[in-house]
């Protein structure tokens, strides 16, 4: 369900724009001056629990130093972050448009109230950079020994993490031929120090020749870190998002207990499906234990709100499965909008798309499965990223969206109706290109696939069919 601005005179929402949207503070006081600023009179009478659950004003009315990126697909708000920029007018000059966000004309008292507020939010400014600028006595300061570990963690840190992202193991294992091979994580570090992280290096020179890099507690300490961070990361996303859906997998042995992998199903900000890892959840009790386990965990320890569970799917095989069973209808009693269903990998409009008994619909979804494949060749997704940049050259943002777009899976994710719809005409030059081979880069069977998939896409059946897919599918979007 798209994301549309509160603010007068401002249509944008999330499914036309990439902007980030964000909701109204559940802090009264900060939430009392957003609709003040918003001048939207119908917003007065709301609380600020229910402007915050249905209300969103877009990062266009906010000052921009006010908005910045914490990752590529994360955009937050300072804490103390209060719109100030508003179209108010542009209504007057067109009265045949219809303004269905009335504004609320300002009294003398509002007038007077809001300068006030400027005033003290001057002052409190002006008192904030002179606090600054003092020296703070009391700030203990580091010695030169606690930097050099302060710098050296960082780069065990950003290991670590490198490590964790491209799913590399830390550990030694053992070669074919029972040797052991080399350890990632050391390899890694004398790389940075041949690289030139004088921390490391530093630290290395220090320590004795046989010494460990780290030992087993701080290793633990460093992947408990970065473990929670990459966590958090996920569940900020999936609290952005609202909804999401519970999903577990096969029970897995650790040290003869029981534990049943917990991930969840969410769509981001980008209209993205996304499945991420969150914890092992210990196995043991009976049903109603563990519905009491998997509560605390998502909502005492993660904060996360189980009436915003839209679903649960459960993959434990064998005997556990009947347990499992029982812990989904306890849930569905306590929380009737976590359906219980069957569970897939795919999006669920690609699910639903591959199960249309329609031969064009099915044609389609086969020509998709072999784009996939047709693409994992650099050398062909060079072509077809070239060929995009050639039929948008008058739009750099245009271009650069959907390269990002056409990125590794694109042809499962969520949005690959809009997509295919997208870049169809660059994609078949692409593929006439391939076909031709004029320089004789690729073999004869690339190019001959090339021709059939190009045939295909071109077939003005197959076009509708990608139209007709596109918007009926388009409400999914919603549904983890």
């Amino acid at each position: 369900m798209p994301n549309f601005c509160a603010a007068p005179n401002c249509t944008r929402k999330s499914t036309q724009s990439d902007l980030a949207f964000f909701r109204f503070p559940r802090d009264p006081g900060r939430c009392r001056i957003w609709v003040e600023n918003c001048r939207r009179a119908d917003l007065e009478a709301k609380t600020a629990d229910q402007l915050n659950k249905h209300y969103r004003l877009c990062a266009k009315h906010f000052d921009p130093a006010l908005v910045y990126k914490t990752s590529p697909y994360r955009t937050v708000l300072k804490d103390t972050a209060i719109p100030t920029i508003f179209d108010l007018t542009s209504h007057l000059t067109n009265p045949r448009v219809k303004h269905r966000k009335q504004i609320k004309e300002l009294t003398e008292e509002d007038l007077r109230r809001i300068k006030e507020r400027r005033l003290a939010s001057s002052a409190e400014k002006s008192q904030k950079d002179a606090a600054a600028e003092e020296p703070i006595p009391d700030e203990p300061q580091m010695s030169a020994e606690e930097k050099q570990l302060r710098d050296y963690l960082r780069s065990l840190f950003e290991v670590i993490l490198m490590l964790a992202k491209q799913c590399i193991p830390l550990e030694t294992f053992k070669g074919l031929d029972g040797d052991d091979a080399p350890n990632n994580f050391q390899a890694l570090l004398e790389y940075r120090m041949h690289a030139g992280d004088e921390a490391l290096r530093k630290r290395f020179e220090a320590t004795a020749v046989n010494s460990e890099f780290l030992t087993s507690a701080q290793l633990c300490q460093l992947l408990d870190v970065c473990e929670n961070t990459v966590r958090e990361e996920v569940l900020m996303e999936a609290r952005e998002g609202r909804f999401f859906s519970l999903v577990t997998d096969d029970l897995v042995d650790f040290g003869g207990d029981k534990h049943l992998p917990l991930f969840l199903r969410f769509v981001n900000q980008h209209n993205v499906l996304r499945e991420e890892f969150l914890d092992f959840v210990p196995f043991d009790g009976d049903e109603q234990a563990l519905v009491e386990r998997l509560e605390a965990q998502l909502t005492d320890r993660w904060g996360l709100v189980m009436e915003d569970c839209r679903g649960q799917a459960h993959k434990v095989t064998g005997a556990s499965a009947t347990k499992m069973k029982a812990v989904a209808v306890h849930l569905v009693e306590k929380y009737p909008l976590a359906l219980y269903m069957p569970c897939s990998r795919m999006a669920l409009n690609i699910h639903l798309a591959n199960s249309l008994p329609f031969p064009n619909v099915q044609v389609l979804m086969e020509t998709l499965r072999r784009l996939a494949s047709f693409f994992k060749s650099a050398a062909t997704h060079a072509v077809l990223t070239a060929r995009i940049s050639a039929h948008y050259q008058k739009s750099d943002e245009k271009v650069a969206a959907l390269h990002q777009a056409c990125g590794h899976g694109w042809t499962e994710r969520h949005n690959v109706f809009d997509v295919l719809l997208d870049i169809l005409p660059p994609l078949i030059a692409c593929l006439d290109v391939i076909h031709k081979n004029a320089d004789g880069a690729f073999e004869s069977e690339v190019a001959v696939d090339a021709y059939s998939l190009a045939e295909t896409l071109a077939d003005f059946e197959m076009v509708m069919t990608a139209v007709v897919l596109k918007s009926v599918l388009t409400f999914t979007r919603a549904w983890p």
